[in-house]
């Protein structure tokens, strides 16, 4: 039977040609568990189009999309849907649906004359889960709706979108969080119900691993005798990046910040930044964050919410400890102090305090890497396959 399973994953959080970095953590597990259940993969992608004189950047990167595309192996498919931001939120799940229906015939027809058996694999709740669930039971086809952050720690605060969080959650075969808070947010919305678990995110543990820091700096053009601290991730105000850099005016003149990532922050960063102590390398591929975890002595993640995020479990294996700030799944990530701390969000002189303490002490990046060992994909792609085998049976 499992050869005949066929996930269709629906989600905007996914690869392209056009966007290669957006929704890499997402691609892996879909990956993972069509291996793990010998099944075949479709993406169906939601692209907003919004109208040509409110467009920025993003929106015009959606416009660019190829329509049909292979990418890295799977078959890609865009659904454009009317959306105009901040304005139509409320029924931007009622939007996509209509947008997304002609291209979810065309791939459940397809599905059915090759004998395959589609289940839709969603990804972050609102919009994109919610219209999944309306179409896979338009089609009598089992959907999961994963939950991954602020789609239910901030989008559903919003009565309009909640509403229709409480209305179709409970149709979608499983929920699934990537964080113990997540499924709470979840059985808030939808108490009572079964099928609503944890399947965290996982770590690769082959690409993320200890090696030699003076050989990645040397990769990466960093300086070889400097404290390098590092952060991953969008430069917004939500990551708390600014306080590592208020952070370093609490600390001595060789601790320098490297951060991986773009977005609008680059310049607030720039300017709260003593001289010369920041360094920002810009939006790089796995390899190259694999490369910047061995290069640096400290990682840290400020933020001001998070769901299960998957760059502190890389450092962790790359045998990098962490300070960051407690929200989501981080204490559990951070659980033993070996490994890292945490601190209050928005206190630059905690941070400052935190990463100076660490930075002192001795570190063995082998022992940090061994704990991290217990985030490995197994015990998630396992779960999620048998949920997948259930909803099929």
């Amino acid at each position: 039977m499992s050869e005949r399973i066929r996930l269709l994953t629906f989600t905007n959080l996914y690869p392209s040609a056009e966007k290669p970095r957006h929704g890499l953590f997402v691609r892996e597990r879909t990956n993972r568990l069509c291996r793990a259940l010998g099944a075949s993969q479709v993406v169906l992608l939601p692209t907003p189009r919004v109208p040509r004189f409110l467009r920025r950047s993003i929106d015009r990167l959606h416009a660019s999309i190829a329509d049909t595309q292979v990418h890295e192996g799977v078959s890609i498919h865009k659904a454009p849907y009317f959306h105009v931001p901040g304005l139509s939120e409320a029924a931007q799940a009622s939007r996509m649906v209509r947008g997304a229906r002609p291209v979810f015939q065309e791939l459940f027809d397809q599905a059915k004359q090759e004998g395959c058996r589609l289940v839709v694999d969603s990804h972050y709740c609102y919009p994109d889960a919610i219209a999944a669930i309306q179409l896979a039971e338009e089609f009598d086809v089992p959907c999961l709706a994963t939950a991954r952050g602020s789609d239910l720690n901030v989008l559903a605060k919003q009565p309009k979108v909640r509403a229709q969080l409480e209305e179709w959650l409970p149709r979608a075969f499983a929920r699934i969080g990537v964080s113990q808070p997540l499924v709470e947010e979840f059985e808030a919305l939808c108490p009572g119900l079964g099928r609503t678990f944890v399947a965290r995110n996982g770590v690769d543990l082959e690409r993320f691993h200890p090696g030699d820091p003076a050989t990645a700096r040397s990769e990466l053009g960093l300086p070889a005798d400097k404290a390098l601290v590092c952060g991953v991730g969008r430069l917004v105000s939500g990551k708390g990046f600014l306080q590592m850099a208020k952070a370093l005016h609490h600390l001595p003149s060789e601790v320098h910040f490297v951060v991986v990532g773009d977005g609008p922050e680059q310049k607030v960063l720039e300017e709260a930044s003593p001289k010369g102590r920041l360094h920002l390398l810009g939006a790089r591929d796995p390899d190259q964050v694999a490369r910047l975890y061995r290069a640096s002595d400290l990682m840290v993640l400020p933020s001001l919410r998070e769901g299960w995020p998957n760059v502190v479990t890389e450092a962790l294996a790359s045998g990098l400890r962490v300070v960051a700030t407690p929200v989501g799944a981080i204490p559990e990530m951070l659980s033993n102090p070996m490994v890292g701390s945490l601190v209050r969000t928005a206190d630059a002189k905690a941070l400052a305090g935190e990463v100076e303490r660490f930075l002192r002490s001795p570190s063995d990046p082998d022992q940090v890497a061994r704990f991290a060992q217990r985030f490995s994909w197994d015990e998630p792609i396992q779960l999620l396959a048998d949920t997948v085998r259930e909803a099929i049976a």
